[in-house]
């Protein structure tokens, strides 16, 4: 029986989520936290939690190893009993590498400092076990989203071969990353969700537009790029745009910004798929 098309979602770089709230964080000296969460995290299971929530089953995959690795398990299954569509985990098992723990510290005002640990490096049998995991049972009309970073010595070669996998496979794919390998992914994927930073300085532009106009020369589709407050800028390729397509952002209480992205991935993915 042939199944529907589904989102896959490949998350390089997972790691444990720690939130602190902390009312007014300062170097140098003692920080008194009032509250703490852990949770599954990494851009990826951002991105699936997102879509659990439209109501569109996803198959999650990428390296875990360690006692932080076994952690996040035992947290996504806890995923089960929300209201929602099924998170299908399909991870790689890397026993000799520890999973990394990010560090999130919320103030009262809502800025959000984040420490991220760089993570594992894979060795190249590592990486050819989460391609094979993740090019597994892509169906032509399914959608592969590789988001967030990639563990240290990711070469731009093993990026872009499993996007070349994906899309022999009649996959369509969106990639939100950063750096060189945003760059280097542009040339084999539909759709790039950089920031505006990530987008500066990954290709030495100076305008957003810019930006964004350097990667489709590279070959993406499509480049939808992130703002901030100012919202989202979408260029097609096609040709020089002189009337992107801007989608303001919307007046909101800020919180704890993290996850926005992700959740802008998550229904760009959504929409690829429909």
């Amino acid at each position: 029986m042939t199944r529907r098309p589904r989102i896959t979602i490949l998350t390089p770089n997972p790691a444990i989520d720690v939130t602190y709230e902390v009312p007014e964080p300062a170097l140098g000296r003692t920080n008194r936290v009032t509250a703490v969460s852990r949770r599954a995290g990494g851009k990826g299971l951002n991105v699936a939690a997102v879509l659990s929530r439209l109501g569109l089953a996803c198959r999650v995959t990428g390296p875990l190893g360690g006692p932080a690795g076994q952690e996040l398990r035992e947290l996504l299954r806890h995923w089960d009993h929300q209201d929602g569509a099924a998170v299908i985990p399909a991870w790689v098992e890397v026993p000799h590498l520890t999973t990394r723990t990010t560090v999130t510290v919320i103030a009262q005002d809502g800025t959000a400092t984040g420490l991220y640990e760089p993570g594992p490096t894979l060795g190249p049998a590592d990486w050819e076990a989460l391609t094979r995991a993740t090019l597994t049972d892509l169906r032509p009309g399914d959608v592969l989203a590789v988001c967030g970073s990639c563990p240290p010595g990711t070469g731009p070669e093993q990026l872009t071969g499993l996007l070349a996998g994906a899309r022999r496979r009649g996959a369509r794919t969106i990639v939100d990353t950063s750096g060189p390998l945003l760059v280097a992914a542009a040339a084999v994927c539909d759709v790039v969700t950089p920031n505006r930073e990530e987008l500066l300085a990954a290709t030495g532009a100076r305008s957003l537009h810019e930006g964004a106009q350097a990667l489709l020369d590279s070959g993406a589709g499509a480049v939808v790029a992130s703002d901030g407050p100012r919202g989202m800028v979408l260029l097609t390729s096609g040709g020089h745009d002189p009337h992107p397509w801007y989608a303001p952002a919307p007046s909101v209480e800020v919180v704890n910004p993290t996850g926005a992205g992700d959740s802008a991935v998550a229904a760009l993915a959504a929409e690829l798929l429909a």
